[in-house]
């Protein structure tokens, strides 16, 4: 897929942000173009060369009236997680490295409910952080609000929805 200059789009391990630029460079076996995409949330500047964007898994960010599927989906009924540590951070890994916006909120789901229900280990925290960071960060980018009140966004309705599954 081809970007311009201001599309909004996200890297998989890097989160969201927008081409700023795509510049001609020479290298050694000649001149390349390469989008240049800065990520504010983790205060990035990448360089990717053009024909690689598919092959690292650049995508168009979600649009604005995705919003409320991705909150559905966090607000819907989790997907027991194996109990098995290895395979549920394998199971986990595997759906952040897709990078995909759905995915991002099932594993922010799944592992929150994980937490209700028993013990994070500290691998499992750090894989939701790792979720919850990269959704926050690409719903503000597509609504205009802020990474800290699309988290605080995430978080309640995490806690509407864990509080009418236990009522």
């Amino acid at each position: 897929m081809q970007y311009s200059v201001g599309d909004k789009v996200v890297h998989p391990h890097h989160g969201p942000g927008w081409v700023t630029s795509i510049e001609r460079r020479e290298i050694l076996d000649g001149i390349k173009r390469y989008y240049v995409i800065e990520i504010p949330g983790q205060g990035l500047t990448l360089c990717l060369p053009v024909g690689k964007a598919d092959e690292a898994g650049i995508r168009l960010a979600m649009s604005q009236s995705r919003l409320p599927r991705v909150l559905s989906m966090l607000r819907g009924r989790p997907h027991l997680l194996p109990e098995n540590y290895r395979e549920r951070q394998e199971q986990i890994s595997t759906q952040l490295k897709t990078g995909q916006v759905m995915q991002l909120a099932r594993v922010v789901r799944d592992l929150t409910w994980q937490r209700e229900r028993a013990h994070l280990t500290k691998t499992d925290s750090v894989l939701l952080k790792q979720g919850r960071d990269l959704l926050a960060a690409e719903m503000a980018l597509v609504s205009g609000d802020t990474v800290s009140d699309a988290s605080k966004l995430i978080e309640a309705t995490m806690t509407a929805a864990i509080a009418s599954q236990q009522a």
